[in-house]
């Protein structure tokens, strides 16, 4: 019966979704678990234009929430205790059973969790020298390993590491970590990936851990891409176990007794409002974050406001950033990219393509002048995501990039 108040009260006035472990008086009355990601800590990168990635005709929950309550910046709520969904807020505030998962808690970071980074890829980054990373995806099963092989092999003289990148927009793959063996194998840094959304943090902690202790230093920990072809929906059992934030958290006090990792996450320079994408992402650095790789970027002038509010705070100047750009090399290839969750295309650098018919050419010319008016500002690398460019041309624009000054 005091489950059913939360149903016939609190639903029709806040749209509570029985989580059981209720955080409307410290959200400013509105629901987070009206995300359709169940992110209870802030918003993902998709948030575009004020409107959620999933549900595109809705508003951000976070959007909402950030308008009405402020958001904790230094402190951090565990994932959710899916024991305790469909139960009742009331009884478990009384009993103190959502205690764990209600209150939030102090960064890790905070508590002086971590000891010195032990990763060779974070020395590569220099004053004089912009680092040049490279995304692999993970293939559908084993047999697309050895094509891996022979793309790492190719690039393996221009680049600085490899992102090993799975599950894109939900769809399954292999895990980052089989392929990322498959990079280190062929003498280059790995970067694996871990999404909140395919695993609880017992195993993300289990996962993580074994990585580290065999080599692999540099990780990567996103909330993830919802699957497009999924049904849209809200509902508990499409709320995602753990979102970037509580995985940084975890890597930095749960796994570092293994080894310290050389924590990566993702930015979106174009999520909106700006001040809630970059206070999201300063949550990130102060709870261990060492690097980024941002959304793709496909201007400079909206990126360099972003940047500047960035570097404006001590975590942002010590953060390295690597900016994600499009290499376009056909008209499919500008649709996919035209897609993806909480990417904004510049109307220049689309034109720029669609005058050139998205031959290679014009791809290879609308990155160069991208990258060009990129390294002069305050960045340290660029992480190349291919959509369709031949493989040597990717390398021929690797040389150039080599060659040109920086800084």
């Amino acid at each position: 019966m005091p489950a059913l108040i939360d149903r016939w009260v609190k639903g029709p006035i806040f749209d509570c979704q029985q989580c059981g472990q209720c955080l409307l008086p410290q959200t400013g009355w509105t629901c987070p678990m009206t995300c359709p990601k169940g992110l209870r800590n802030g918003p993902c990168g998709g948030t575009v234009n004020g409107s959620c990635d999933v549900l595109p005709d809705r508003a951000c929950v976070w959007v909402k929430i950030g308008a009405r309550a402020s958001i904790p910046q230094n402190r951090i709520r565990a994932p959710l205790d899916p024991k305790l969904v469909g139960t009742s807020s009331v009884l478990n505030y009384v009993t103190g059973k959502d205690l764990d998962t209600r209150v939030s808690q102090p960064f890790y970071s905070a508590m002086g969790g971590g000891t010195g980074e032990t990763s060779g890829f974070s020395r590569r980054f220099d004053a004089n020298r912009i680092v040049i990373t490279f995304a692999v995806a993970s293939p559908k099963d084993q047999k697309g390993l050895p094509q891996v092989e022979r793309i790492v092999a190719r690039v393996r003289p221009q680049v600085d590491a490899i992102n090993t990148t799975m599950g894109a927009g939900g769809v399954p793959s292999l895990h980052s970590l089989e392929t990322a063996r498959v990079v280190a194998s062929n003498g280059v840094a790995p970067i694996v990936q871990y999404c909140g959304r395919d695993q609880d943090a017992a195993s993300f902690r289990k996962h993580a851990g074994l990585a580290l202790a065999d080599g692999f230093a540099n990780i990567f920990a996103i909330t993830g891409d919802w699957n497009r072809k999924t049904p849209r929906e809200l509902s508990a059992k499409n709320w995602f176990p753990m979102d970037s934030l509580q995985m940084v958290d975890q890597l930095v006090g749960q796994i570092s007794h293994v080894k310290k990792p050389y924590i990566g996450v993702a930015s979106n320079p174009y999520s909106t409002p700006m001040s809630l994408s970059v206070d999201r992402f300063l949550s990130k650095l102060r709870a261990g974050a060492d690097f980024t790789q941002t959304q793709v970027v496909t201007e400079t002038q909206r990126f360099s406001r972003w940047l500047a509010k960035v570097r404006a705070t001590p975590e942002g100047k010590a953060c390295r950033v690597l900016v994600s750009v499009p290499l376009v090399g056909n008209t499919q290839s500008l649709d996919v990219l035209k897609q993806l969750p909480g990417v904004q295309i510049d109307p220049a650098f689309k034109h720029s393509l669609e005058y050139g018919h998205c031959s290679v050419q014009a791809g290879l010319g609308a990155a160069r002048h991208l990258i060009k008016s990129l390294m002069a500002l305050n960045i340290d690398g660029v992480h190349l995501l291919n959509f369709g460019l031949p493989l040597t041309n990717v390398l021929e624009l690797m040389e150039e990039i080599r060659s040109w000054p920086f800084r």
